[in-house]
């Protein structure tokens, strides 16, 4: 992580006026002896470089409240699997956004304002490490996060701009895995759309309980609901046990009409020392003009043990139920084994089974196969 301080005020009055004495308060001369007037001389000399870099110390310890933040990860892995295509072919690949964690380069600012007040911003990156391409197709610079916003420490703050949604932010307390290994669980995607645009978003914690509150703005002329998006989550921790939920409304655009979506979440998580049992349920309903509605269930749990510090184990379930896809549900069970080489440094090995109900090309098995069978191995990297 690298740390840049801003610095905009000037040195104070106080500050100056301290170095100018600490340059006017030694003898110019003396009016009896040379070597005196000599020693003088120097010593002021000396005192003026010193007593620069002290005016700067000292103005730079009187403002250094705004700081930007440079920090981001790099993931990469091998990852192999079985059934990749519909010609039933294995495949062997790197290509992907993280596996472990997601790859990002984060621009992240604030400012102390003073009585507990702050003011921030967050510009997130995506990228593919395997062709350094970004992680979208639609070249956007900050796909993962681009707001700004205002802060207090008692209050919570509020956020503008494009940043993630409430339910990815509840769920990643109750998945298994918390949110590592993204790409392979269903969580991500099935979280309601992960982020949204033009959001205003409320966050505030007191106490054990996290309260979240956004309205995202359709921008539709005519209409305040089309495209819109609005919800509220919450999540309570006491001592080894938490538990969440949300609720979520938007309608999002199918065909030439806008249609209603809803979707709702609950999770629970238990720890008891080295060991965390976590779990959890989501529901997704989306109106449809033409045919029926297309409802999206995903039921998960899993459990994880901490042998040491640096070393932990992690399994997972996840069942993906869609009420209209010819493969009807998906079954995925994952096991991890992550190894910390460091704070920062990570390696980690994972192993998948998924597991169709029906051997059919579709929007849910887009191999069309009966069972995959996937593993993977890489380095996860903080700065």
């Amino acid at each position: 992580m690298t740390r840049i301080a801003l610095f905009s005020a000037p040195p104070s009055v106080h500050t100056r006026s301290r170095v100018q004495s600490a340059l006017t308060d030694i003898p110019a001369h003396s009016p009896t002896q040379t070597s005196e007037r000599s020693s003088a001389r120097t010593l002021r000399r000396a005192a003026r470089p010193v007593s620069v870099v002290a005016m700067l110390c000292l103005a730079s310890g009187a403002y250094a409240q705004s700081s930007v933040t440079l920090s981001g990860t790099v993931d990469g892995g091998i990852r192999y699997l079985t059934n990749g295509n519909t010609t039933g072919g294995n495949v062997v690949t790197m290509n992907s956004n993280g596996y472990y964690s997601s790859n990002k380069i984060d621009f992240i600012g604030r400012e102390d304002l003073g009585g507990g007040w702050n003011a921030h911003f967050t510009l997130e990156n995506g990228f593919n490490l395997s062709n350094g391409a970004y992680d979208n197709t639609t070249g956007l610079e900050f796909n993962r996060q681009a707001f700004v916003g205002l802060g207090n420490k008692e209050w919570g703050s509020i956020d503008l701009g494009r940043q993630y949604t409430i339910a990815h932010d509840i769920i990643s307390y109750y998945d298994p895995f918390h949110f590592h290994f993204t790409p392979l669980i269903p969580l991500t995607t099935a979280a309601d759309g992960t982020r949204f645009n033009n959001d205003a978003k409320y966050k505030g914690r007191f106490g054990p309980l996290l309260v979240e509150a956004d309205n995202s703005f359709g921008g539709v002329a005519g209409s305040f609901s089309s495209g819109a998006a609005r919800g509220l989550g919450l999540s309570y921790s006491q001592g080894p046990v938490s538990a969440g939920g949300l609720v979520e409304h938007r309608t999002v655009l199918v065909g030439t009409s806008y249609q209603s979506d809803d979707y709702y979440m609950a999770g629970t998580n238990f720890k008891f020392g080295k060991f965390e049992v976590t779990g959890g349920y989501m529901a997704e309903s989306q109106a449809n003009p033409t045919t029926t509605h297309t409802v999206t269930r995903n039921a998960f749990g899993g459990a994880s043990y901490h042998f040491t510090n640096t070393l932990s184990l992690t399994g997972g379930y996840y069942q993906t139920n869609v009420s209209n896809d010819r493969a009807s549900s998906r079954a995925l069970s994952i096991v991890s084994l992550a190894y910390k080489l460091s704070r920062r440094t990570t390696v980690f090995a994972e192993g998948d089974y998924t597991r169709f109900k029906h051997s059919i090309v579709s929007t849910l098995n887009t191999s069309g196969k009966k069972s995959q069978i996937g593993a993977t191995v890489g380095i996860d990297h903080m700065f």
